[in-house]
């Protein structure tokens, strides 16, 4: 059975998985992002050196405006180190092997739709809620990535004068619940503390922003399904809380259109991106 190199490339950390074509996955790492554009090419073309012999491609998620057939990223909302360099070109041209890459949201989309939350679906909304707020349309069982592959891209959207990612992402929450609670805190700490008057405003009134955003992509497309990922995920009560939200505000949306948690979590963006390389390899 074939393997492949699989590599999501995320602000903090780059993650990196030998997986099988069957999606199994048979090891696995990560490593910090470095910020410096030389320093970061690095760090990827020497996993490709290290990983060529034994796999028969590479498939890498990043974000970004991604050109997949050239591997131009024309993002302008990422650090330099995402840009500077075509990593497409330069990977292929250190190991010898096809490489394709794609947008991370697109990615893990894909990734839903093959083993996840979307594989009984072929409309289907995602969005990504982490720092900012990532998103991805497929269309009839295909990505729709846009004229200028910008389409998708929820956390550009402007709500009540504000880009939505910093109205709805999980920094925003986290930081408006420390200072609140005049220290720094983390995800788990605000959902720990919501029978807390102050805490639980905060929450709620961002967790409206949230739901704004998901009903208006709803709205938008019409898709059978908004798939909803990214680590504030975990929280048992969260999905529960977005979807009544989400219903209160767009009633109508729940005769026919699903909320779901994303179900492969982190391996989602390396799982797409090993399928489309699949598929272009046909």
């Amino acid at each position: 059975m074939k393997k492949y190199l699989t590599i999501d490339i995320g602000g903090t950390f780059i993650k990196y998985s030998i997986m099988e074509e069957n999606y199994r996955v048979l090891e696995e790492g990560s490593i910090p992002t470095k910020k410096e554009p030389e320093l970061f090419l690095t760090q990827l073309t020497t996993l490709a050196v290290e990983h060529k012999e034994k796999v028969d491609g590479i498939a890498v998620c990043i974000a970004g405006f991604i050109n997949p057939q050239t591997g131009e990223n024309t993002d302008f909302s990422v650090g330099e180190h995402f840009r500077a360099y075509n990593l497409k070109e330069e990977l292929e041209r250190i190991s010898g092997l096809a490489v394709t890459i794609e947008n991370d949201s697109n990615c893990a989309a894909l990734g839903e739709m093959v083993v996840g939350a979307g594989r009984d679906y072929k409309d289907i909304c995602l969005l990504t809620i982490g720092t900012g707020i990532g998103g991805a349309i497929v269309i009839d069982g295909h990505l729709w990535r846009g004229s200028h592959f910008k389409a998708g891209e929820a956390g550009l959207m402007r709500l009540g004068g504000e880009n939505s990612e910093y109205a709805g992402a999980t920094s925003v929450l986290v930081k408006r619940v420390s200072k609140v609670a005049g220290k720094t805190v983390d995800g788990p700490y605000v959902f720990e503390h919501l029978l807390e008057p102050e805490i639980a405003a905060v929450y709620q009134d961002w967790l409206e922003k949230l739901s704004a955003v998901v009903g208006n992509m709803a709205m938008l497309l019409d898709p059978q399904v908004v798939l909803i990922g990214g680590g504030i995920c975990q929280e048992p009560r969260f999905i529960r809380d977005l979807k009544a939200k989400v219903y209160e505000l767009y009633p109508h949306l729940l005769e026919y259109t699903e909320i779901k948690g994303c179900e492969t979590g982190n391996q989602a963006g390396r799982i797409g991106a090993l399928a489309l390389h699949k598929e272009e390899m046909i």
